[in-house]
């Protein structure tokens, strides 16, 4: 009976250790069909995502380089545009003035010295145009003197200019930003003065320049009638100039907020403190 009794368990620990088996088996099966179609729903999905933002990002980057050609070309056209309006022409009247002169003293006419007179005054005129053009390009007095001047002269010529009534007010700043971000605070402000000039209407326009905690803030205010379509703090149908004021901010991870109503617009620039000067060249620049 005994033999018998241990034959039985025998068996019935050979069938439960097959079954074990069997079970072990089918479960590894099971897991290996839901495991292997999810690994590879998620590599083809990484790898979908992978390529999706690559394509943005060179289509951004395709954009971004047409933008910048974009500016350069209107740049340009805007310099060639000066040239021949402005320095070309007086140019072209200094020498017909010169040319006439010239007639007048060799047929010993009395007033040639008022045709020298007038030929002088325009080639004044030409001189004036060639330094407002090698301002906007590159103001000397930003290097030399800091952004606190360089805002005060472009106030200055913008309202001898437009005739626009502008005030600055730079009293609560501290200029302890590095020269790449003043460049980028003076182009958009100057940015923000063509803007007011050509589509605005305004009568006045006010600037304030100051620092937050080490943190550089800039507002440019006019009364003209603004404009709708603000989005995300630029305007959608502002085209490249809001556009490039806010990639500028951008590269010194800082913000361009533009509210803008009926009664006029308000665009606030902020830097943040990485856009200062480290704290040794702080003590030298002062």
């Amino acid at each position: 009976g005994t033999g018998v009794y241990l034959d039985d368990v025998f068996a019935q620990s050979a069938a439960a250790n097959a079954g074990m088996r069997a079970n072990i088996k089918r479960t590894f099966v099971i897991v290996a069909l839901i495991a292997v179609p999810s690994v590879l729903v998620v590599f083809t999905t990484c790898m979908l995502l992978t390529f999706h933002e690559r394509r943005m990002a060179d289509s951004r980057l395709k954009q971004l380089t047409q933008r910048v050609i974009d500016t350069q070309e209107e740049e340009r056209a805007r310099l060639a545009r000066e040239l021949h309006d402005g320095i070309s022409q007086n140019l072209v009247g200094v020498r017909y003035a010169m040319d006439l002169a010239g007639r007048k003293v060799r047929t010993n006419v009395d007033d040639a010295a008022v045709t020298i007179d007038r030929g002088v005054e325009a080639l004044n005129g030409a001189i004036k145009e060639i330094r407002r053009l090698s301002h906007d390009l590159r103001p000397r007095v930003l290097d030399d003197l800091g952004l606190t001047a360089a805002l005060e002269a472009l106030c200055y010529h913008f309202a001898e200019r437009t005739g626009i009534e502008t005030k600055i007010d730079a009293s609560g700043f501290t200029d302890t930003l590095k020269p790449e971000a003043n460049t980028a605070l003076y182009r958009v402000a100057q940015e923000a003065f063509n803007n007011v000039e050509r589509h605005s209407g305004a009568s006045r326009l006010a600037v304030k320049l100051w620092s937050d905690n080490g943190r550089a803030r800039m507002t440019v205010t006019d009364n003209g009638t603004g404009f709708d379509g603000i989005k995300d703090g630029v305007s959608g149908r502002s085209g490249l100039g809001l556009r490039n004021m806010q990639e500028r901010m951008a590269h010194f991870r800082g913000l361009l907020l533009i509210n803008s109503s009926e009664t006029g617009t308000t665009l606030t620039a902020m830097l943040p403190k990485s856009a200062n000067l480290p704290a040794g060249k702080q003590a030298e620049a002062a």
